[in-house]
């Protein structure tokens, strides 16, 4: 019995992450790799520079997430395969926050007068961060007591994911502090992840989770919700641009309106059916 329990906490989250992947690749192609695939049939282009961009932005845009996957599907020791899937997921859904952190990269400005250089380190730097940060959390967690347990219940991964999602908009509030150019949108990005943590973390009062596990569980829950808000407008605006090439200021706006109102909808499908397996 408590095995079949475990394995319904894990599935909502697994179907999600599967789904938002497959819908990142389709994206990424979409928007990237057959553009400029095309471009190379064009004999005014530089053939090498359009090449090497295609492949770092594709590679840049699905690896760091692949590997989180692949990292924390071998972080557990269980024989459930939906458990290995799950880890992945949240090692997944890491990458992402891993990713925003790339803010704080600054390359030395002899490689930025090379594009190729440029261009390459940029979209690999991130993904071989969160190979880095991932695997020590892998290996500690597989070498500690904790192997057989799911990776959410593990601290140090626990504190990483929740702190990844806090320096970003705490630094950037710092920043506008700090440079005197603090506004209303300085607070943006830090009062949507509270607002969207306490909404999220409230919708489980009423399961008997400890408040560390409603803490963890709401992480997950900001962790996906913005995790389809990126996939879903980046596809939303790539399907929008082969209808229209040329969108009007009014047509991005229904875009980006219709992009975040289907990252509410898959979202709030997801943590629905999250909550009802965690109240079990």
């Amino acid at each position: 019995m408590v095995k079949a329990k475990k394995n319904t906490v894990h599935l909502p989250l697994v179907v999600t992450g599967f789904i938002l992947f497959i819908l990142l690749v389709i994206t990424v192609l979409a928007s990237t790799t057959i553009p400029f695939g095309r471009m190379l049939f064009d004999p005014r282009v530089l053939h090498v520079n359009v090449a090497v961009t295609a492949l770092a932005l594709t590679v840049g845009a699905i690896l760091p997430v692949l590997l989180g996957y692949i990292i924390g599907d071998h972080a557990i020791k269980s024989k459930s395969k939906l458990s290995h899937y799950f880890n992945g997921i949240l090692f997944g859904l890491l990458a992402y926050w891993l990713m925003s952190l790339s803010i704080f990269i600054t390359l030395p400005r002899e490689l930025m007068e090379s594009h190729n250089t440029w261009i390459v380190l940029v979209n690999v730097l991130p993904g071989l961060g969160v190979a880095i940060i991932a695997s020590i959390l892998a290996v500690a967690h597989v070498r500690s007591r904790q192997a057989k347990q799911d990776i959410i219940e593990y601290k140090p991964f626990a504190a990483v994911l929740i702190g990844s999602m806090v320096v970003v908009p705490v630094w950037s509030l710092v920043s506008s502090i700090v440079t005197n150019t603090m506004g209303i949108y300085s607070f943006v990005s830090l009062a949507t992840i509270a607002a969207l943590g306490l909404v999220s973390y409230v919708s489980l009062r009423k399961t008997r989770l400890t408040t560390y596990k409603k803490i963890l569980w709401s992480a997950v829950s900001l962790s996906v919700i913005f995790v389809t808000a990126y996939v879903s407008s980046q596809l939303v605006y790539t399907v929008a641009v082969y209808i229209d090439p040329q969108p009007t200021m009014e047509s991005q706006a229904m875009v980006s309106g219709l992009g975040f109102v289907l990252a509410v909808v898959g979202w709030a499908i997801y943590w629905t059916k999250q909550v009802k397996t965690l109240h079990k």
